[in-house]
């Protein structure tokens, strides 16, 4: 659309110099067949010329291009929107709207004509077809049809043929044709009315002139168009004899001698064709180079846009919907299924954020002399499980000693009388000292207030909650605390712009890892959902305020009242995050989770 809009823009311009150049030089001209050539010449240009764009060069100086690598952090999250018109579309419609109604006004127009032609009586003389028919007071041509009215004497017709056969064998139709589609497409210039009009007006000067050689009595052409004063119909294709009747009309029917270079007035177009030539052009960079052997300046193509491909560094696969953001502002975009992206005006100093959900985020700066192929790494921390991306990454399992000193030290000095012990959430009687410790993913142990608060009156004694490695996977596999990047965008809620994607996502204390034990060591499964066998994953969507609060819970795919409750409370109770940020200061950022309820 953009390309039609600045086609559309040049063609006005094209037409509207010429329009200048024969009002202020031209239209008091008395060669009229040059001047016909000269109008119609400025309809075929405001059509063509247009397609036409003159490049040059600009040289730039070298600048030495390095690449520097921060990590950062990123998560993301897609928030669909509800589209609004924007002004774009409403001119789009508008337009659209001026073009329906011109040509509709042009087709009804010539039906009338057509109409009148079938129900009149025809006297066909070679190439005219002499139509008399009191539809019309005036008398006009149409194509090969000439209109005149039953009460026109014979010697006034004698004149109207002669006058409307110049017409006809000079096929005037054709610039009538061509400048009715140009009104169609430029309807909103009001150059293109004014351009038709002196098209109008030159060819009844080319008629006169040439009716006038053939009259045995110039008087009584005069006459005639005198008595034909009454009004014409107005037909968008047809040539009214009576068209401009006014005083200039009669003075340039004179036959006055002129200097043969008056012609050489039509050269002054030539200025517009510089100028809007020169308006249009498009420069293209270059950096400045030195050639090996004769160092002379050599030119490379240069711009203001990138383009690349991210893949992954150990096997060189392309990653699909990597996220690359201009640092400092909200501009982005996506990779393709081939890793593939492009970017167009980068600001000076811009640089490249480039993420991908369980690779190393970097900010790059951009390369415009090449195609760029940038490298994910996987982060390190977390290699031994982000096969997919899309999962959380668990911590490593803790030494099986470890755990075992957590059993004794539980059960020798902390808890008396013994404690509850639940392993994968479930409430067992079972001696955790009979576990496997190499099959244990983590354990928490929780006394006193915070026993009672997540437990109940269970939990009194205290508890050892114990999550196993199988049951960690299974979690792990559905729970995506790190959505995949999507669109960037943000929003306004409450007068504040509310971000979805951020140059720094905010973070749950302790990372991914931390915030996938808290939400399961802090889920309380309804005993109500629990006998009824309710399962199922609940998404919680929420706000992350620039102070760091878990704000506006809301449950956006809700599967069960007892299940939403409870991964609602979760997350209203989760601990301050540190905030995301946005060109280095805090801003507010919608943040998902799903939490899934899961019975053996």
């Amino acid at each position: 659309m953009e390309a039609f809009t600045l086609y559309l823009l040049k063609s006005v311009i094209w037409l509207s110099g010429f329009a200048l150049v024969y009002l202020l030089f031209l239209r008091n001209e008395r060669f009229f067949t040059l001047n016909r050539y000269y109008l119609l010449s400025g309809i075929i240009a405001s059509f063509l010329l247009p397609l036409i764009t003159i490049r040059y060069s600009v040289v730039l100086p070298v600048v030495q291009v390095t690449h520097s690598e921060t990590s950062v952090v990123s998560s993301f999250e897609n928030i669909s929107g509800t589209s609004v018109p924007d002004a774009g579309s409403l001119l789009i419609l508008l337009y659209l709207s001026g073009i329906i109604f011109v040509g509709f006004m042009i087709i009804r127009q010539s039906r009338s004509v057509l109409r009148s032609v079938r129900k009149a009586d025809i006297i066909t003389s070679s190439p005219v077809k002499l139509v008399r028919s009191s539809d019309y007071p005036g008398s006009f041509s149409f194509f090969s049809f000439v209109f005149v009215n039953p009460s026109v004497t014979d010697i006034e017709i004698r004149e109207i043929m002669n006058h409307e056969m110049v017409h006809i064998r000079q096929k005037h139709w054709i610039d009538l044709v061509l400048g009715g589609l140009l009104c169609m497409l430029q309807w909103f210039n009001p150059f293109v009315w004014i351009y038709v009009r002196f098209i109008r007006q030159n060819h009844e000067y080319l008629a006169d002139e040439v009716a006038l050689q053939r009259t045995s009595d110039p008087a009584v052409y005069r006459v005639t168009l005198l008595n034909q004063i009454a009004g014409s119909p107005v037909v968008s294709l047809a040539n009214s004899f009576n068209y401009s009747l006014s005083k200039k009309r009669f003075e340039m029917m004179k036959n006055i001698i002129i200097s043969p270079y008056r012609k050489m007035k039509v050269l002054l177009i030539l200025p517009v064709f510089a100028i809007v030539l020169y308006a249009f052009a498009k420069p293209e960079y270059r950096y400045e180079t030195e050639n090996m052997a004769g160092n002379y300046p050599g030119p490379v193509a240069q711009d203001r846009s990138v383009k690349g491909t991210v893949i992954q560094n150990e096997n060189g696969k392309p990653l699909e919907k990597a996220v690359i953001v201009v640092t400092g502002t909200t501009t982005g975009t996506t990779t393709d299924a081939e890793g593939h992206f492009k970017f167009a005006n980068i600001p000076d100093g811009g640089a490249l954020a480039v993420s991908y959900v369980g690779y190393k985020s970097v900010v790059i700066k951009p390369v415009f002399t090449s195609e760029m192929t940038i490298r994910m790494e996987l982060d390190t921390i977390n290699a031994e499980r982000l096969i997919n991306p899309m999962a959380p990454p668990p911590p490593p399992p803790p030494p099986p000693a470890t755990i075992e000193d957590i059993f004794k030290t539980s059960n020798a000095k902390t808890f008396s009388p013994p404690p509850l012990i639940i392993v994968d959430g479930a409430v067992t009687d079972i001696n955790v000292n009979s576990l496997d410790p190499g099959t244990i993913q983590s354990v928490h142990v929780y006394k006193d207030k915070t026993a009672v608060d997540l437990y109940g009156e269970k939990g009194k004694n205290g508890v050892i909650s114990v999550i196993t490695k199988k049951h960690y996977q299974e979690l792990s596999e559905s729970v995506q605390t790190n959505p995949a990047p999507a669109e960037i965008s943000k929003e306004t809620e409450a007068g504040k712009d509310v971000f979805v994607v951020v140059e720094e996502l905010p973070q749950f204390p302790g990372g991914p890892d931390a915030m996938t034990s808290w939400i399961y060591a802090s889920l309380k499964y309804p005993d109500e959902a629990v006998k009824k066998k309710i399962a199922g994953k609940v998404y919680v969507t929420f706000l992350v305020s620039s102070s760091g609060k878990i704000k506006n819970a809301e449950v956006m795919e809700p599967v069960h009242p007892l299940l939403d409750a409870e991964a609602k409370r979760i997350i209203g109770n989760m601990p301050d995050w540190k905030p995301g940020t946005q060109a280095g200061r805090p801003v507010d950022v919608r943040y998902q989770v799903p939490v899934e309820f899961k019975l053996k």
